[in-house]
């Protein structure tokens, strides 16, 4: 069950049914396809979403081409991508529209992408927030603000404070994340008078349908383990793409 009244107004032309709450809603801003780091395709996709209400986001890494794909398939589906920079620190970013996204990855994302890492741009973050402010109308993002080792930008990122309050989120839920990190994402969206963003940030298909389960209460006992053990063979591939991405070129 979703509580409408906390998304920012941004996200107001991609929602069709009205009201304070939801049932059978699926809310994802934050997962990645074949185009990245991902293994969801455009046809789960579509027979996964047929019978619900939903509001997503295709959000590859430094890739608009996922984002595309689904949009062209009929889905209606926030234009955005997850944005990595040269320090590794990476922001969600949406837009009001498909034609600002991709003038916006056109001239200033892909010509500037990392050779060899996947997730990362050689500009930075600050750049990038300017460039956005000053020509775009977005929302944007923080996700996994106290996720596991590089991502855990609370611990390792000195400028993090003053992203906060450069942005308009902070993502609150992340499905890949603990209860406990999430908190603190929660308690910093709070501090800093944010909106929050919600995300599988599934890699495959299965975390697309366990994120489901969580959102409909319904995500405990023998099938919550499985999903768990099977995260860690999720993890492993994804670093497979991001090691075989260093040799593409």
């Amino acid at each position: 069950m979703v509580e409408l009244n906390t998304l920012s107004s941004f996200f107001d032309g991609f929602i069709v049914k009205e009201g304070n709450y939801l049932d059978n809603f699926y809310f994802d801003l934050h997962f990645h396809t074949r185009a990245s780091d991902g293994d969801v395709s455009e046809e789960f996709l579509q027979e996964f979403l047929r019978d619900k209400d939903y509001l997503i986001s295709v959000t590859d890494h430094n890739s608009i081409e996922g984002n595309i794909k689904l949009r062209k398939k009929g889905l209606r589906v926030v234009p955005g991508l997850e944005l990595g920079c040269e320090d590794g620190f990476e922001i969600l970013v949406y837009f009001k529209n498909e034609e600002d996204m991709i003038k916006f990855y056109r001239a200033e994302v892909e010509p500037y992408k990392n050779r060899y890492r996947m997730a990362k741009t050689t500009r930075s973050v600050h750049e990038y927030i300017k460039i956005l402010r000053e020509n775009y109308e977005v929302h944007i993002s923080i996700p996994h603000i106290s996720g596991y080792a590089q991502k855990n930008y609370l611990k390792n990122k000195e400028y993090i404070h003053e992203i906060l309050q450069e942005v308009d989120a902070i993502e609150i839920y992340n499905h890949g994340l603990t209860y406990k990190k999430n908190l603190r994402a929660q308690v910093l969206r709070k501090k800093y008078n944010l909106y929050g963003t919600f995300g599988s940030d599934g890699h495959c298909e299965r975390e697309i349908k366990s994120y489901w389960r969580y959102l409909n209460r319904d995500d405990r006992g023998l099938t919550k383990t499985i999903d768990k053990i099977y995260k860690i063979k999720t993890v492993t591939d994804i670093g497979k793409k991001h090691f075989l991405h260093l040799f593409k070129r």
